[in-house]
């Protein structure tokens, strides 16, 4: 009797296709709107370059306005719009798998959804954590660099932990109060579960339905709640300080490019003694950029950085003003 092969079901222009949109779908960030398209960085990556110039203009200043007279000699002096540029790096990420457990699965189901909707799964999970480690090395240059004016924090590592010390929404009006007038375009917040548990049990979720119905968006505050345990924690002599971010929809910048070959299948005839394996390779090129915050690339040993140097502050420079970055950071102090 024939076997269903890898090779049989994956064709590899409408898998990877189907990879690309599968992953923004199912994404928390990409539902969230944190990361939305831009068309610039998607055909910047059709071309060469590990780094590429994101150029933008500044905002007109806020110099008073001319009062206007009769008299003809007397002509204003226009002023300037000034341009600078933002700096984004190109990620190329690959992952590979074993399809010996796949193929066990194919009889009954579509095999092409069934490792699809694996692969997609892996990678919405795995570009969260880039994009979480983003965040992590935005909020580190601003405290090393921009004096912590994107970060309010109520942690305190007491003997006693005060509820002034946990979430609340009077921390997390003060955590907005960061951005000026620019606090009313925050729409969603990441925390960790235990903060996310700490807010259950106080009652304080609320669980919005979705377009069809379906209750699956928490809510804190109003703002569409993503739970995420790579956020940042920080073991204390009491209590442990964890991380929580409120974000506006765009606030990191998404561009798709595409391999030279995005997937490969392969098989290997003598593993197993002789029994087989197949194999298949998925390979990813994109970028995902905290919009404002230039990559300055000082600390990347390999062609593309891994999540921890995305971390590092050293590799991160704000180049918006402090209302243009839709960010702002909370720590707290969690039993």
């Amino acid at each position: 009797m024939a076997s269903t092969r890898l090779a049989d079901v994956i064709v590899p222009e409408v898998f990877h296709r189907y990879i690309v949109e599968k992953t923004a779908e199912i994404s928390a960030l990409f539902q969230s709107r944190l990361i939305t398209s831009d068309p610039m960085l998607t055909k910047n990556l059709a071309g060469g370059g590990r780094t590429f110039n994101v150029p933008f203009w500044q905002d007109l200043g806020n110099t008073d306005s001319n009062i206007s007279d009769d008299d003809p000699a007397s002509s204003a002096v226009p002023l300037k719009v000034g341009a600078s540029k933002d700096v984004a790096i190109r990620h190329n990420k690959n992952q590979s798998w074993s399809a010996m457990d796949l193929t066990a699965q194919l009889a009954g189901e579509d095999p092409m959804k069934l490792i699809g909707d694996r692969v997609a799964a892996y990678w919405s999970r795995d570009m969260q954590r880039t994009a979480i480690a983003g965040l992590n090395g935005v909020l580190a240059d601003n405290v090393a660099n921009d004096s912590s004016d994107m970060l309010h924090t109520v942690s305190a590592d007491a003997v006693t932990l005060l509820a002034t010390h946990s979430i609340s929404p009077t921390a997390i009006l003060d955590t907005c109060q960061t951005m000026g007038d620019s606090l009313q375009d925050l729409a969603a917040i990441a925390m960790h579960s235990k903060v996310y548990t700490n807010l259950r049990k106080q009652n304080l979720i609320d669980f919005i339905p979705a377009a069809r119905g379906e209750v699956n968006f928490p809510q804190y505050m109003g703002l569409t709640v993503i739970i995420d345990d790579n956020l940042p924690t920080t073991a204390g002599v009491n209590q442990t300080r964890y991380t929580t971010v409120l974000f506006a929809p765009g606030s990191f910048a998404w561009g798709e490019g595409s391999p030279e070959i995005p997937v490969e299948t392969d098989r290997n005839p003598l593993a197993g003694d002789g029994g087989g394996e197949e194999f298949i390779v998925s390979r990813r090129e994109f970028c995902i950029h905290p919009r404002g915050i230039k990559w300055t690339d000082v600390s990347c040993a390999g062609q593309s950085p891994t999540n921890a140097e995305v971390a590092l502050a050293t590799n991160w420079d704000r180049v918006y003003e402090r209302k243009n970055i839709k960010m702002a950071f909370l720590y707290t102090d969690e039993a």
